[in-house]
């Protein structure tokens, strides 16, 4: 039985992932979309390639005037969580075609301006984020931000959207604010931050 959909080859869906690191597209969002599974060797995701006009009639935001290549190439997607993708295509009036195709170049653009920047450990003590004005400029910025332990941050990284805070350092590095953790020998806590709903 052949689909009415016209739905994105593995291939683009594939590409669409990469371009923005295998985060979410939504500015607001940002969560990683892949990770480990327990199981060595296996992978999960949790991202989706969705249309931007939709792969069929009766969809959000459906253009008649595109052409079944059209609504399948890479051009019309945009990689989101499943949060985002359900988000977007339940809410077609707030999420309309120009904001999900702002969002894609955003995105994109993130990524490209982190290949090339090396990232590096910052060590700090506690009262230095407030003391530096750190914590105030991001809660400003509409950021919740939280001090995570080593064995808490790919977790929260990889599937609650939370992502290390990087203060630009004079050389062109990024620096990732760290704390030793006494009690765990190679331990350290690291500060989290993640847009607020």
């Amino acid at each position: 039985m052949t689909s009415s959909r016209d739905d994105f080859p593995e291939s683009t869906k594939h590409a669409l992932a990469a371009r923005v690191n295998h985060r979410c597209s939504n500015p607001g969002c940002g969560a990683r979309t892949s990770g480990p599974q327990v199981e060595p060797g296996k992978a999960l995701n949790v991202g989706v390639a969705a249309h931007i006009a939709s792969a069929a009639p009766g969809g959000p935001r459906y253009d008649p005037t595109m052409t079944p290549q059209q609504r399948a190439d890479i051009a019309n997607g945009v990689w989101l969580c499943q949060t985002c993708a359900k988000l977007v295509d339940n809410d077609e009036v707030r999420f309309k075609e120009v904001v999900l195709r702002e969002w894609k170049a955003v995105a994109e653009q993130d990524a490209l301006d982190q290949e090339a920047v090396q990232i590096i450990d910052k060590w700090v003590n506690e009262s230095y984020p407030e003391e530096a004005g750190i914590i105030q400029e991001l809660t400003a910025q509409g950021y919740d931000l939280r001090w995570s332990t080593a064995n808490q941050e790919s977790e929260r990284v990889d599937l609650q959207g939370w992502e290390p805070v990087l203060l630009d350092q004079t050389e062109g590095t990024k620096a990732r604010l760290k704390i030793h953790d006494q009690p765990v020998v190679g331990g350290y806590l690291i500060l989290l931050k993640k847009k607020k709903l």
